[in-house]
């Protein structure tokens, strides 16, 4: 008598593989589509009917040959998924080389199997988090992560279009020039997520995460419909100003949770999967959404995006509100809290919670906001989101070159950032991951003393990609790390601290603007690089404190 554990593994196992391969059916025919190759819908659905019917033939005979599937852990199903799909992907993949035509650059098919790929791996993130027994449940703050994705997905989905819906748009502020006018929603964006993230950071400590993640949501969730919704351009800006706020809440929210349920030896390594699941949502909303709004128009994908983004509390009521079988509590802290508490009142004066400058003052909190957070910032948003699409288009690349280009910084941090986390976890002061990640973003800017083009932009990027894989994650846990953040309180902490890296996002455009208006471009450059590595230095030197080597006293021999 077949079991009922496989049974249910091979209904689910299935319903993974259909969706999967849809997925990447849909990307495959717009890809077509895009290039003007005439196919029909009907063959490449074929082509993803046979694939899907091979895996789970495969899963059929992967399960008898299994004695006890029951046994299977959350781990190895997943991995057993993850294959699965890779199989699926491949046979497409196969059948479009066979049958297909040859005339589709290849690199619009690796763009749309690795946009599915990461859909796969942030379901099989999901099966871990989800299907591991209560007693051993001990990486909890892995269940963010799928939340974190699909949160980011809806979002995104409009990120390709937003100035282009603007323009179409009626527009009643003239005094203000056209090309200022299409920027100021996604100005007005980020503006509304630095608040937020302030005021979040106040929130987290008197009330927890919760509150701010479900009122982040349905405050994202309706911008979202205000964008479906906005007749003008004026209320299309004040909507992405409402989903900025809903969407900064919800960000710090979530890393409050996996705060929460991490301690010093995996704090690195949570946080590095809650921006890989950041990073893939965003990589595969922004790709998606361009396809559908090719197909249906904006407003369509606008109301997507609300959905989704509302589906998320569906999410969270079902998985992250469940009590933990296994949360993680850090033993140290929670002794030096007590031990806080049950000080003489003498010294709860002296130790008694610092004010804002103080905090912002301290030496290792504003070295590593000054050093480390702010130069990463400038270097990601303006090379990434302005320097590289103008430079790369003055170089002869088309639009959709250049977001694959620059689609790779999100790979790298999806894929290598959980690794990358663990790493940074056996660090005790986190020093070491941080200087190296500016080191390595340092490094990327240098590039373009050897090289440059598109050849030069793409290794900058992966270096770039590597380089936040460090510093993200290790920044968080060396702030919280400080015995100031403890006595201010960790949520106004990080808000705080996240809160100065907008400076840096909304000084880099301006300052890869003033490189890209200079005669020598590359040179412009490789002085940024040169000046980002001295910031690492400064870091360094700051922050660095002396080991103090034990005392030994010696031991006097008595003689009674």
């Amino acid at each position: 008598m077949i079991e009922r554990s496989a049974i249910k593994l091979f209904f689910s196992g299935c319903l993974q593989l259909l969706f999967i391969t849809s997925l990447a059916v849909l990307l495959i025919f717009a890809a077509y589509e895009r290039a003007a190759i005439n196919i029909s819908l009907m063959d490449v659905i074929y082509w993803g009917g046979y694939a899907i019917a091979f895996s789970a033939l495969l899963l059929i005979i992967i399960q008898f040959s299994q004695r006890r599937i029951a046994s299977l852990s959350g781990t190895n199903v997943s991995r057993l998924m993850m294959g699965l799909c890779g199989v699926s992907l491949s046979l497409l993949c196969l059948q479009h080389f066979l049958q297909g035509s040859t005339a589709l650059p290849l690199f619009d098919l690796g763009t749309a199997l690795l946009i599915t790929f990461l859909f796969a791996l942030e379901l099989a993130v999901f099966q871990q988090s989800g299907s591991r027994q209560p007693k051993q449940r001990t990486v909890h703050f892995k269940q963010m992560r799928p939340a974190i994705f699909l949160f980011l997905f809806g979002i995104d989905l409009s990120m390709a279009f937003i100035p282009l819906h603007m323009e179409t748009l009626p527009q009643s502020l003239s005094n203000i020039s056209p090309d200022l006018l299409i920027g100021l929603p996604i100005s007005v964006e980020f503006f509304c997520v630095g608040v937020a993230i302030l005021c979040c950071g106040v929130w987290l400590d008197k009330s927890g995460w919760k509150a701010p993640f479900y009122t982040g949501l349905v405050i994202t969730g309706l911008g979202c419909l205000y964008s479906w919704l906005a007749p003008d351009a004026v209320q299309f800006i004040l909507s992405r100003g409402v989903l900025g706020f809903g969407y900064g809440l919800t960000l710090l929210a979530s890393q409050g949770y996996v705060i929460k349920h991490t301690d010093s030896s995996n704090k690195a390594r949570g946080l590095a999967h809650l921006f890989a699941g950041l990073y893939s949502g965003s990589i595969c909303g922004a790709a998606t959404g361009a396809v559908l709004a090719e197909q249906y128009g904006y407003g369509p994908v606008f109301l997507l995006g609300a959905l989704i983004v509302f589906s998320v509390i569906l999410y969270g009521l079902l998985t992250l509100s469940q009590p933990a079988g296994g949360e993680v509590v850090n033993k140290a802290e929670q002794t030096k809290k007590v031990d806080y508490v049950t000080q003489p009142n003498s010294d709860k004066g002296a130790n008694s919670s610092p004010s804002f400058i103080s905090f912002l003052f301290d030496r290792q909190v504003l070295a590593a906001t000054l050093f480390s957070s702010m130069p990463a910032s400038i270097a990601v948003v303006g090379f990434l989101n302005y320097f590289s699409p103008v430079y790369l288009n003055r170089a002869g690349l088309n639009d959709a070159s250049i977001g694959q280009v620059l689609m790779l910084f999100g790979v790298v941090l999806a894929l290598l950032g959980p690794a990358i986390g663990r790493f940074a976890d056996q660090s005790e002061t986190k020093r070491g991951p941080i200087i190296l990640g500016c080191v390595l973003g340092g490094g990327a800017f240098l590039v373009f003393g050897v090289l440059d083009g598109v050849v030069a932009v793409t290794l900058s990027v992966l270096l770039l990609g590597l380089s936040n894989c460090l510093v993200l994650s290790a920044q968080s846990a060396f702030v919280l790390k400080q015995e100031v953040t403890g006595l201010y309180g960790e949520g106004k902490s990080m808000g705080i601290f996240r809160s100065s890296s907008r400076i840096g996002q909304m000084l880099g455009p301006v300052i890869f603007a003033a490189i890209i208006a200079t005669t020598d471009i590359e040179s412009g450059v490789m002085m940024f690089g040169v000046i980002y590595l001295i910031t690492a230095i400064l870091f360094a030197l700051l922050t660095w404190v002396p080991r103090v080597s034990p005392v030994i006293k010696p031991v006097g021999i008595t003689h009674e």
